[in-house]
């Protein structure tokens, strides 16, 4: 004699699985985190940044434009980079650094001035970079 069972699923193997999808759709999205920008589009308002001639090329400035703070980079004659001067580990004030990296003094992160990438840990996501104008005499940052 044959017995079938049927399986119900019951109410703590229904929370389970649907515990394990979200735990998998949310490291999905999340992601390295590291993934290089690119360079952004100019949207919202041009805001003066800095004079041009105070930043050399390759040089760097640290500048507040409306109560935020922003990273400056100048790779050559007709570019500026814009980034966040937020550290996305835990919120400290990022330094202009040396050489080819700006670093945070909290916890030693440091990230390209190319990009905005990580370099050295613990940060695990780039700096948000925005879109810049070279002018004449100014730098604008798009806000």
């Amino acid at each position: 004699m044959k017995q079938f069972i049927e399986l119900m699923p019951t109410r703590r193997s229904v929370i389970g699985a649907s515990l394990v999808a979200g735990a998998s759709v949310s490291l999905v999205a999340c992601g390295s985190g590291n993934k290089t920008q690119g360079v952004p589009e100019p949207s919202g308002s041009a805001q003066n940044a800095v004079e041009l001639s105070k930043l050399p090329v390759e040089g760097t400035a640290s500048v507040s434009v409306q109560g935020h703070d922003y990273l400056l980079y100048r790779p050559d004659e007709a570019t500026v980079l814009a980034y966040t001067a937020v550290c996305t580990h835990q919120g400290c004030s990022v330094g202009t650094g040396t050489g080819t990296t700006f670093k945070c003094p909290c916890h030693g992160s440091e990230f390209s001035k190319l990009d905005g990438s990580v370099i050295q840990g613990p940060a695990k996501a780039p700096l948000v970079r925005y879109a810049t104008e070279v002018g004449s005499t100014e730098v604008r940052i798009f806000l």
